[in-house]
């Protein structure tokens, strides 16, 4: 990517190796400048301002959403904020950045995966929403087992295909080849998940000729501790055509154990999300019950909001005793339940399985559509909404 002296996130040098006093000194510069603008730009200021109320207003909503109990509706706009990310990423022509942890893919490239990992994420409430209102042979257990192995292989995927770009961009043959010379360092901090310690990454930066022109870019290779390429060194690099400033240092034997390791890791993942999305397309299903004392199942919140994708708010629940069966000419039972209303049971399931005098739960949603119904003699109800008992 091209050098750029006035650049906050990374700090250029020439010295090859860093004291541990002047990687304090670079700490401190680096975390000043992270809230610094770049000097006499208000575009690229009110941009950052933009960008960060737009996120605390999908924050906002993202909580609201998940403190009433309307979790789908959270995971959502979770998943529109990554769609919506990765669509301004594609038409905006994102300019690539460096960082500790910056792929070998363009940017653009790049934003398609953010696009497709938003769609992944949005797709999951949805169908959760349209089961839980349609007669469907999937169920939540499924649709989070698909989301899962989704994201794995998603992210397996696009780091394979990130190691697979960076091998070939580094062998011969690929792109425009040039001769470039190391000018400098641009050194920045990767910080670990793991422990929290954070890490002094390196890159050089390269002069070169190109189409007549000099140009200045930093290189793809990143080095933990001492670089192994000196100031005024020569390598050979690769130019990418559709880029000029994209180089990647012309290397044969480029780190083969870890691109191995790079390669091989991610398609880990690849295998196991593609194996848990067969199963959960395969096989059914069904959210974890809880039991209580008297061995009977248990409704509670938790397993409407797996089974149902329904919030606290958006269902009720009733408990009923059938008073009368009729059967009807065309073959359909009409069933006197004990609050006075009737149902009508076409296939005779419900008539079947409750005899006149069997008690059961009739879970509804909000518009009072009836979702389920649940044997008295299996089921317990310990949900948090008011049971209505018609004896």
């Amino acid at each position: 990517m091209k050098y750029d002296p006035n650049a906050m996130n990374y700090v250029f040098s020439t010295e090859q190796e860093i004291t541990a006093e002047e990687k304090l000194q670079l700490r401190q510069q680096l975390l000043a400048n992270a809230f610094k603008p770049i000097a006499g730009d208000r575009s690229s200021l009110m941009k950052s301002i933009t960008a960060a109320a737009i996120f605390t207003v999908f924050l906002v909503a993202i909580i609201a959403a998940a403190s009433t109990g309307h979790v789908w509706i959270a995971a959502f706009i979770f998943g529109l904020m990554f769609f919506i990310g990765g669509v301004v990423m594609l038409i905006s022509g994102t300019q690539d950045t460096y960082t500790a942890d910056r792929n070998n893919l363009r940017p653009k490239q790049n934003a398609l995966f953010v696009l497709l990992f938003g769609v992944l994420i949005m797709s999951a409430p949805l169908l959760i929403y349209y089961v839980s209102r349609n007669d469907s042979s999937l169920s939540t257990g499924n649709i989070i087992v698909l989301l899962v192995g989704g994201c794995f292989a998603l992210a397996g995927g696009f780091f394979v295909i990130s190691e697979i770009a960076g091998l070939v961009k580094s062998s011969k043959g690929f792109g425009d080849e040039t001769e470039g010379e190391c000018i400098g360092y641009v050194r920045c901090f990767h910080t670990t998940n793991e422990n929290h310690h954070t890490t002094l990454v390196t890159s050089p930066v390269y002069e070169y000729y190109y189409e007549g022109q000099r140009l200045q870019a930093i290189g793809n290779e990143n080095y933990i501790g001492t670089p192994p390429i000196a100031v005024g060194e020569h390598r050979i690099i690769n130019v990418d055509p559709k880029d000029p400033y994209a180089i990647f240092e012309q290397n044969e034997n480029r780190r083969k154990a870890p691109t191995i390791i790079g390669i091989l890791f991610p398609l880990v993942f690849v295998i196991v999300g593609l194996a848990l999305i067969w199963y959960g397309a395969t096989q059914h299903i069904e959210p974890a019950n809880s039991s209580v004392t008297d061995g009977k199942s248990s409704i509670t919140d938790s397993y409407v909001q797996n089974k149902f994708g329904l919030g606290v708010n958006d269902w009720s629940i009733a408990e009923y005793t059938v008073v009368n069966a009729t059967e009807e000419s065309d073959g359909s039972w009409l069933l006197e339940l004990s609050n006075g209303t009737y149902r009508t049971d076409s296939d005779g399931s419900i008539k079947n399985s409750h005899n006149i005098g069997y008690r059961f739960y009739e879970l509804t949603d909000s518009s009072g559509k009836p979702l389920a119904s649940f044997a008295c003699d299996k089921w317990k109800y310990d949900g948090s909404n008011e049971c209505i008992s018609y004896e």
